[in-house]
């Protein structure tokens, strides 16, 4: 599906695309029904057939984490109950979880209560350990019937463990699940909201070869797309592919701590420039125990950080957006790629909002992070990520051997990869449309006495900053955000706007949210400290014609006027 035609009749809680499972959006129309979702109104959450996979995790991963449980507590002679559990793809990312938990713990109680175990396609459950190295078993388990890792824990534990499954994006997908409730080792056939019919596996010849013509595809696109300036030249194996974006920058991470960690027990330290990604500042922070200073984003900052390191202060990465979510402000690369030379630090970009189709900035960094899930895919129904080293780069054979050291751990469902890239295959022509889109709403949205800023690269502040990146054909992206004379014209502007509306974004079709209850509801007072308000509304334009954009920011702007 590339547009919907008619979002305003599409029910709360329904998937975004509708009728998919799969999909990784929710239909939240009313503000009202967004701050419902942020607080757990019962409601709400009574009425969501899916959700963002990281932040609501999907009812058939919760089946079969359930019934996993239930395997180990009879083979362990113990007793699920009072318990839950999280399933991961990877023993590492299974063990990170068990000792995240067991920091939340006293060491007595989490060696007792907290476990991991693995499960093979034939139903074997093994207590999964820190020492030795599994064996990798049949080849033939490449088509997802891999073991699978679960971490088993007190219900109390539940609300970090679903942080460790949201910040690091390390979760099984909801296809995954799938095949292992329709055909693993355990009856699960009638476990509700498992929606794939097949009943039989594919050979596993034809899948492995099929997967990797598509991660070759993905890859070689990649490469050739953050090569377009002509100022880096990305070979294919320079690319990275994770099963989701959060996977890739908490791996870019970890290699990060694992390369400074040889030179000093000290733990790492990160500047965290800009107001960024939600997950982002926290995986570093509160699970990865980075000890990290959060800057805003312009110049001033920068001369902050910089008199901050040459005083003496050791840096060991930076992390920053270009352009920022929701925020759009573009960073000043060139300056904090000379002091990340100067002072010896990686520094890492997310391009995710800008888009390679549209930015390349890879020449003033050392690591560019994207969520897959976004733009590249378009389809709203698959997640994935990418991270890209930078050839020139002075880290760029450590972190290439981390990097791959690393990536045996991250196995993307094979359903998950071949849709991914039969999606992926108009990228740059799907970005740059919808990015002309959000260029024509935003001069509509600019002109209208009810609103107070509409954040978006083009006539921004940073413009000129955004364009030492923009490739000569590229846009200024599909994201806006926007501020209103009164949060009451905010929300009548919402409510009124007949799109699509509910979390994520880079979706063919427009997706609008207020972003600030979803992603800081509990911190709002510190994100409004960085410009993100409560009242903010973000609009991920999509592919639909402009006049029927048009006409439907019209129509929601009409209403924010007659606000008063």
């Amino acid at each position: 599906m590339s547009v919907i035609t008619a979002p305003e009749s599409i029910p709360l809680g329904s998937p975004l695309p509708p009728g998919d499972l799969h999909a990784v959006s929710v239909a939240l129309p009313k503000w009202a029904d967004t701050e419902g979702w942020a607080s757990r109104h019962p409601r709400i959450l009574e009425a969501l057939q899916v959700g963002y996979p990281r932040f609501m995790i999907p009812r058939v991963v919760e089946s079969l984490a359930a019934r996993l449980l239930e395997e180990w507590a009879l083979q362990m002679r113990s007793s699920a109950a009072g318990r839950r559990a999280m399933i991961f793809c990877s023993r590492r990312h299974a063990l990170m979880c068990r000792d995240y938990l067991g920091r939340k713990s006293s060491p007595a109680a989490a060696s007792e209560r907290i476990a991991a175990f693995s499960v093979s396609w034939n139903g074997k459950i093994a207590a999964a350990t820190n020492g030795g190295t599994l064996p990798d078993g049949d080849v033939e388990l490449a088509s997802g019937m891999e073991d699978l890792f679960v971490v088993c824990f007190p219900e109390e534990h539940f609300t970090d463990a679903k942080a460790f499954w949201q910040h690091t994006g390390f979760g099984i997908s909801s296809r995954r699940a799938t095949q292992w409730v329709k055909l693993g080792p355990y009856d699960l056939s009638q476990a509700d909201a498992c929606p794939t019919p097949d009943g039989t596996l594919p050979e596993f010849a034809s899948v492995q070869s099929a997967v990797e013509t598509a991660r070759a595809s993905m890859a070689k696109l990649i490469a050739t797309s953050q090569s377009a300036s002509g100022e880096v030249n990305v070979d294919d194996k320079d690319v990275f592919l994770y099963p989701s974006g959060m996977a890739g920058v908490t791996e870019v991470a970890s290699a990060i701590q694992g390369l400074r960690s040889r030179s000093r027990k000290a733990a790492c330290t990160a500047a965290v420039f800009g107001f960024l990604y939600v997950d982002t500042y926290k995986v570093i922070t509160r699970v990865l125990g980075f000890d990290a200073t959060l800057y805003k984003f312009d110049d001033s900052d920068i001369d902050i950080l910089e008199a901050r390191l040459d005083s003496g202060f050791a840096l060991d990465a930076l992390f920053t957006e270009f352009p920022g979510n929701p925020l759009l402000q573009s960073p000043n690369l060139s300056r904090l790629n000379a002091l990340s030379k100067k002072h010896n630090f990686v520094l890492v970009v997310d391009d995710t909002i800008g888009s390679c189709a549209n930015v390349n900035v890879l020449s003033a960094c050392d690591v560019v992070c994207t969520s897959l899930t976004k733009m590249f895919s378009g389809t709203c129904n698959v997640m994935g990520g990418s991270v890209v080293l930078s050839p020139s780069s002075p880290f760029y054979l450590p972190l290439h051997d981390m990097m791959m050291a690393k990536q045996r751990d991250n196995k993307w469902f094979p359903e998950d990869i071949l849709l991914m890239e039969l999606n992926s295959r108009d990228f740059v022509a799907r970005t740059r449309q919808a990015s002309s889109n959000a260029s024509t709403i935003v001069k509509q949205l600019r002109a209208h006495p009810s609103v107070v800023v509409v954040y978006y690269p083009e006539g921004s502040p940073s413009q000129s900053i955004y364009e030492e990146f923009k490739l000569s054909d590229g846009g200024y992206g599909f994201m806006l955000s926007i501020r209103f004379t009164s949060p009451a014209r905010a929300v009548a502007f919402h409510d009124a706007l007949d799109v699509a509306k509910g979390p994520s974004l880079g979706t063919n079709f427009t997706l609008a949210c207020p972003y600030t209850l979803l992603a800081h509801y509990r911190e709002l007072e510190w994100a409004a400290q960085y410009g993100v308000v409560e009242d903010l509304v973000r609009i991920s334009v999509g592919l639909e014609d402009r006049e029927w954009l048009r006409s439907r920011v019209a129509k929601a702007l009409q209403a924010a006027e007659d606000e008063g």
